[in-house]
C-alpha cells in the first residue's frame, strides 16, 4: 500500500495612487528597498507590479478545491491544521472573497483574518508528497476602487523540496522576502490564464492570485467575484473586461500587448475607479468583455503590429465598454 510523504516544516508555531498601474522590470535585483514597498530598481510597488502564478515546486497552485478535487496540474487540497494550540477538526472554507475555517468546541467557531496565521494547507502535489503550506502573514490591502472595502490578502510559504531550511513564498518572484508576495482569494470562480477569460459559478473553488497578477489587480479594483460594485456584485462580464483591460490583450484572443514598466491610468464606467488627471489625448482604449472596444495608441508595440483591425476611440467613449485606459505622458 502506497502512503503520502509529508514535507516537514521546520517551525510551524512562527512565521495609492487609485488609478496608476504599473509591471515591475524583470531585470530589477531581488532586494526590497522598504518592506512591502517596491522592488529594487523599479519604482513600482509590490500590488502593481507582477509576481508570476502561485506554484508549488513547479506545480499549479493558481486554483484548489475545498473539498479535494484536482486542479489542471493535479494538485489536490488534502486537508488542514488549525495554528497550534486548537482542536484539529477545523476545516477551510471561503468567505466572500477571503479564507475562513470552521470547527472548534461543538463545531461552532470560526478563524479569520489574522487567527489564522499558523494554520497549514496541506497540499498533495503529486502521488505519495503532500507539501505543508503555511498561512505564515494577513494583512488587509487598501482597495483602489473608491468605496472598496480592504481586500484580505495572505502570505503562504512551503519548505523548498531541495532546501527544506529554505521558505518560499508560493508567488514564484525575486522578492528576498517570502512574505511579501501575498495572495489574494477569489472564491467561486476560475481562471484561464492563455484565453484571459473568466470561469464563473465554480462552486467550492478558489483562486489564488499572487500580488501583482492581473487577477489580484481586478480586486483590488473592486471586481473581486464576491465584491460589490456600485451596490451590486459585478457581472463575469465585467471582471472579464477587467483582466483584458489589464493584461491589454486588444483582440480578444488571449494575446497580452503589454510589457512589465508600462505606466497606465484607467477609470471604469460606474466611478468607482478614476483618472482625473488623464488627458483625453492619451487615450488609449475603451474595454469590454471582448477586449478592446476601440484602440487609438497601443501601450508597447506600433499599431500594425497588433493581430486585429480596430476602429479609432474618436467616436466612442466609456459609456461605450466598462474601461478607458490612457497612457501618461504620450
Amino acid at each position: 500500500m502506497k502512503t503520502a510523504t509529508i514535507l516537514t516544516l521546520c517551525s510551524i508555531a512562527t512565521l495609492t495612487l487609485p488609478s496608476l498601474g504599473c509591471d515591475a522590470d524583470p531585470s530589477a535585483e531581488a532586494e526590497v528597498q522598504a518592506r512591502g514597498l517596491t522592488f529594487a530598481g523599479s519604482d513600482c510597488p509590490r500590488w502593481r507590479c507582477g509576481y508570476n502564478t502561485s506554484e508549488i515546486n513547479g506545480k499549479s497552485l493558481q486554483e484548489l478545491h475545498l473539498d479535494g478535487d484536482p486542479n489542471s496540474d493535479g494538485v489536490e487540497l488534502v486537508g488542514f491544521l488549525p495554528p497550534l494550540g486548537l482542536l484539529l477538526n477545523y476545516k477551510l472554507d471561503t468567505e466572500g472573497d477571503a479564507l475562513i475555517a470552521r470547527g472548534g468546541l461543538f463545531g461552532s467557531s470560526k478563524l479569520r483574518g489574522h487567527q489564522l496565521i499558523g494554520g497549514v494547507l496541506l497540499v498533495k502535489v503529486e502521488a505519495g508528497l503532500i507539501v505543508p503550506v503555511v498561512i505564515a502573514d494577513y494583512e488587509e490591502v487598501d482597495s483602489w476602487s473608491a468605496d472598496g472595502d480592504p481586500v484580505s490578502a495572505y502570505a503562504l510559504t512551503y519548505a523548498d523540496l531541495e532546501a527544506p531550511l529554505l521558505q518560499r513564498s508560493v508567488c514564484k518572484g525575486t522578492l528576498v522576502d517570502p512574505l511579501q508576495a501575498s495572495v489574494v482569494i477569489l472564491a467561486g470562480e476560475r481562471y484561464d490564464l492563455d484565453g484571459k477569460t473568466v470561469i464563473p459559478d465554480q462552486d467550492r473553488w478558489f483562486t489564488l492570485a499572487c500580488a501583482g497578477s492581473a487577477a489580484a489587480k481586478m480586486s483590488l479594483l473592486g471586481y473581486g467575484p464576491n465584491a460589490e460594485l456600485d451596490g451590486a456584485p459585478s457581472t463575469a462580464d465585467q471582471r472579464q473586461s477587467t483582466l483584458k483591460m489589464i493584461t491589454a490583450d486588444y483582440c480578444g484572443d488571449g494575446t497580452s500587448y503589454t510589457e512589465d514598466g508600462t505606466a497606465l491610468l484607467w477609470e471604469n464606467q460606474s466611478g468607482s475607479v478614476n483618472a482625473p488627471d488623464a488627458d483625453p489625448d492619451d487615450l488609449e482604449a475603451v474595454w469590454t468583455a471582448d477586449g478592446a472596444l476601440c484602440l487609438d495608441t497601443p501601450r508597447v508595440v506600433d499599431a500594425g503590429d497588433v493581430a486585429c483591425a480596430l476602429p479609432s476611440c474618436d467616436s466612442l467613449t466609456l459609456d461605450n465598454g466598462e474601461w478607458a485606459t490612457y497612457l501618461p505622458g504620450l
